[in-house]
């Protein structure tokens, strides 16, 4: 449901104390402001999960600003080194620019995309 459907339909039951209104959630309305609103009310507390994905800012000037957290910034430059390498005909370089874009990739894949709920230690202990 839009957010204006919902402002002309059900904003009313927002505010009705009633427990009447109260039932399992079954829509999700994104609100201006980056904030989301369940309706119906719930009757219990339940725990909501989502994955929020944006789109990357294109750079074109020289203050944009990248949306890759500033920790792994140089791994663009990698990249850019990497087609740099090819456009100057060293395949050699080049190689080596995209094994590093692309462990790059992986490591920031696996810190900021993988989510595991168990982990182990599997050190040796003496």
């Amino acid at each position: 449901m839009d957010y204006e459907e919902y402002l002309s339909k059900h904003v009313d039951d927002e505010y009705n104390t009633s427990t009447s209104v109260r039932a399992i959630p079954t829509h999700v309305i994104k609100a201006p402001g980056n904030q989301y609103i369940v309706y119906p009310s719930p009757d219990k507390e339940y725990e909501i999960v989502f994955e929020m994905y944006t789109l990357p800012v294109d750079l074109i000037l020289y203050s944009d600003v990248p949306s890759v957290p500033e920790a792994y910034r140089h791994i663009i430059i990698d990249g850019a080194m990497y087609y740099v390498q090819i456009f100057r005909n060293d395949n050699q370089s080049a190689q080596m620019s995209l094994g590093k874009f692309n462990e790059g990739v992986k490591n920031m894949r696996s810190i900021w995309i993988n989510r595991f709920e168990y982990v182990y230690d599997n050190r040796v202990h003496y």
